[in-house]
C-alpha cells in the first residue's frame, strides 16, 4: 500500500505562527476600537437627541390638535383619536424600558419615521414615557388643565440610572430628573393649555361685546325705550319685560343654547358673527345664556336679580369639564 503525502502548502498554522498573528492583530483591534469608540458614542448621542426631538414634536403636534381628549383624561395616559398611549416606566429591577413597536402607533401621522422604529433611542434601546396625571393651574382666575410627558432615552447602558441619591424620574408635578447617561425632553402641556385658553377668552369677549352692542341697538330702536325691558331676548316671562318682536330667541333656561343652529339664521347670524367667530379654540361651538339663574333677567328666581342691569353670558366648556363664562351687560 502506498503512503499518501499531503502537499506542503496544505499544512495548518503552528502555535508560534498563531501567536505572532495575535500579537500583531490585538494592538490593531484595540487601536481601532480606541479610535472608533468615541466616534460611535458621538454619533449615538446625535441620533439620541434627534430621536428625542422628533418624538417630542409629534407629541406637541398631537396635543395641540386634540386638547379636549388629551386634557379630558384624568389619568397618566395620552388620549387622542388615533388611540391611547400609556406611560412606560422602567423595570424596577433592571431599569430597562418596556416600550415596543406599537407604543407610539397613535402618533404615527405626526412622526417623520415609522412608529415601529421611533420608540428606540440613538443606541437602539427602548425609551421610557413618563407622564403626570391631569394637572391644574390658574390662568386669569380660571383653572386650566394640562399634563406633562417626559420622553427619556436610557443611552449607551440601555437602562434608566440611579446614581448615588439621584434617580431618573418625573415628579407628580412634572419636574424631570436625569441621572447618569440618561437623556430626556419634556412635553409641557401648560403652555399649550394657556395659549388655547387665552385665545378662547379673547374670542368669547368679542362675542360678548357683539351681544352687548345688540342690546344697545335694540334699546335705541325702541321709541318707548324702557330700562325695565330686557333687550337681550324676546319671549320671556312676563312678556312686557322682554324685547317684544326682537329677533334674538330665548335660550334654554335650564342650560345654555348653541349660538349656531342647523336651520335658519340662528343667534350667531343675528349678532353678525360667523361660524368661526363663535367656535372656541377647542373646536366647540360657543353657547349663550339669557334667561337662567346665572344671569340677571326678569324671570330669575332670585327677586334681587330680576332688575337691571340685565346680563347675558357667552359660555363654553374647557377640557376637563370646567365651564367658562364671559358676561355681556345691558345698559342704557
Amino acid at each position: 500500500m502506498k503512503r499518501r503525502h499531503w502537499p506542503r502548502c496544505a499544512r495548518g498554522f503552528t502555535l508560534t505562527e498563531l501567536a505572532i498573528v495575535l500579537a500583531v492583530m490585538v494592538p490593531l483591534v484595540l487601536f481601532v476600537l480606541d479610535v472608533l469608540g468615541p466616534m460611535l458614542a458621538f454619533q449615538g448621542g446625535l441620533d439620541n437627541r434627534r430621536q428625542l426631538a422628533e418624538v417630542r414634536q409629534a407629541f406637541l403636534a398631537a396635543y395641540r390638535d386634540n386638547p379636549v381628549t388629551v386634557d379630558g383624561e384624568a389619568g397618566a395616559r395620552f388620549v387622542i383619536p388615533g388611540g391611547v398611549i400609556e406611560a412606560v416606566v422602567p423595570d424596577p429591577v433592571s431599569g430597562r424600558c418596556g416600550s415596543g413597536p406599537t407604543t407610539l402607533a397613535p402618533l404615527a401621522r405626526y412622526l417623520p419615521q415609522s412608529a415601529s422604529r421611533a420608540f428606540r433611542d440613538g443606541f437602539a434601546a427602548p425609551m421610557c414615557l413618563l407622564m403626570t396625571g391631569r394637572l391644574a393651574r390658574s390662568i386669569a382666575g380660571v383653572d386650566a388643565f394640562y399634563r406633562v410627558i417626559a420622553i427619556v432615552a436610557p443611552g449607551p447602558n440601555g437602562r434608566l440610572d440611579t446614581v448615588a441619591n439621584c434617580t431618573t424620574g418625573l415628579s407628580p408635578v412634572g419636574e424631570l430628573t436625569l441621572c447618569g447617561d440618561d437623556e430626556g425632553v419634556l412635553v409641557d402641556g401648560f403652555n399649550i393649555a394657556a395659549d388655547l385658553l387665552r385665545q378662547t377668552l379673547a374670542r368669547m369677549q368679542l362675542v360678548a361685546a357683539a351681544y352687548q352692542s345688540y342690546f344697545q341697538s335694540r334699546a335705541l330702536a325702541d321709541p318707548s325705550r324702557d330700562a325695565s325691558i330686557n333687550y337681550f331676548a324676546s319671549g320671556g316671562s312676563p312678556a312686557e319685560r322682554w324685547d317684544a318682536g326682537g329677533p334674538m330667541p330665548l335660550s334654554a333656561c335650564g342650560a345654555p343654547s348653541p349660538l349656531l343652529v342647523q336651520a335658519g339664521p340662528g343667534p350667531a347670524a343675528i349678532l353678525g358673527l360667523s361660524n368661526v367667530d363663535v367656535t372656541d379654540l377647542y373646536g366647540q361651538v360657543m353657547q349663550y345664556d339669557n334667561c337662567s339663574n346665572d344671569v340677571r333677567n326678569p324671570q330669575n328666581t332670585d327677586v334681587a336679580r330680576q332688575v337691571p342691569p340685565y346680563t347675558a353670558s357667552i359660555v363654553t366648556t374647557l377640557p376637563g369639564g370646567n365651564v367658562l363664562r364671559v358676561n355681556a351687560v345691558g345698559a342704557l
